[in-house]
C-alpha cells in the first residue's frame, strides 16, 4: 500500500522538477524570441532571410546584352537538333523568305537590311538616354562584310539561336522557314 507521505513525496519531486524544465525551457523560448527578432532586423525582402534569394544576384535575360554565342560544337539541349554543314535548300524560297523578312525581321533591321529599323532606332535612343557607361552602339546590317564572310550555317544560327539583343526564332518559324531567310538575306548584299 502507497502511504500519504510517499505520494507528498512525489508530488514534492515532480513540482520542483517540473519548475526546472519550465524554467530551462522559459529561458531557451526568450533567447530563440530574441534571435528571431534579431534577424528580423536585417535589411532585406523578407523580415528573416533563411536561404540566399535569386533575385539578388546580377542576371542577364536572352534579350540583354553580353550574350555569348554557343561554343562550336555543342549538343543541342532539346535532342531535337540535326546538325547541319550546308545549307539544305540554297537559293530556294527567296519570295518567301522576303515576306517572313518583312514580318519578322524588317522592324530591326529595316527594309533593306541596314540595321535602321524603328523599332532598333527607338530601343537605340531608349537604351542609350542618360548613360555614358554603356552605349547601344550594335547597327546589325545584314548587308555589310562581316555577314557576308559568315557561311549560311552561321545566318541560320543567329536566326535560331538569336544574338545579343536579338530573340530566338526556332519556335516562331519552321526550319525550312529559317533557311528560306538565310537565302534571301544573301539577296540583300548583291
Amino acid at each position: 500500500m502507497v502511504s500519504l507521505s510517499n505520494t507528498r513525496e512525489h508530488l514534492n519531486f515532480l513540482g520542483r522538477l517540473l519548475r526546472r524544465r519550465v524554467g530551462r525551457a522559459h529561458v531557451l523560448a526568450l533567447l530563440v524570441l530574441a534571435g528571431v527578432t534579431a534577424a528580423g532586423c536585417a535589411n532585406g525582402t523578407y523580415p528573416l532571410d533563411f536561404f540566399y534569394e535569386m533575385h539578388y544576384q546580377q542576371t542577364y535575360q536572352s534579350h540583354e546584352p553580353p550574350r555569348l554565342s554557343v561554343p562550336a560544337g555543342a549538343v543541342p539541349i532539346t535532342g531535337r537538333g540535326v546538325l547541319l554543314t550546308e545549307n539544305p535548300i540554297p537559293g530556294q524560297g527567296i519570295e518567301e523568305g522576303a515576306r517572313l523578312f518583312a514580318a519578322n525581321c524588317a522592324f530591326c533591321h529595316g527594309t533593306q537590311g541596314k540595321g535602321d529599323g524603328p523599332v532598333l532606332v527607338t530601343m537605340k535612343e531608349q537604351y542609350n538616354y542618360g548613360t555614358d557607361e554603356r552605349p547601344y552602339t550594335i547597327t546589325p546590317d545584314l548587308t555589310d562584310e562581316f555577314v557576308r564572310n559568315q557561311t549560311d550555317v552561321a545566318v541560320f544560327a543567329w536566326i535560331t539561336n538569336g544574338v545579343t539583343v536579338m530573340p530566338s526564332f526556332a519556335k516562331l518559324l519552321t526550319m525550312e522557314e529559317r533557311w528560306m531567310l538565310v537565302n534571301y538575306i544573301r539577296t540583300l548584299s548583291e
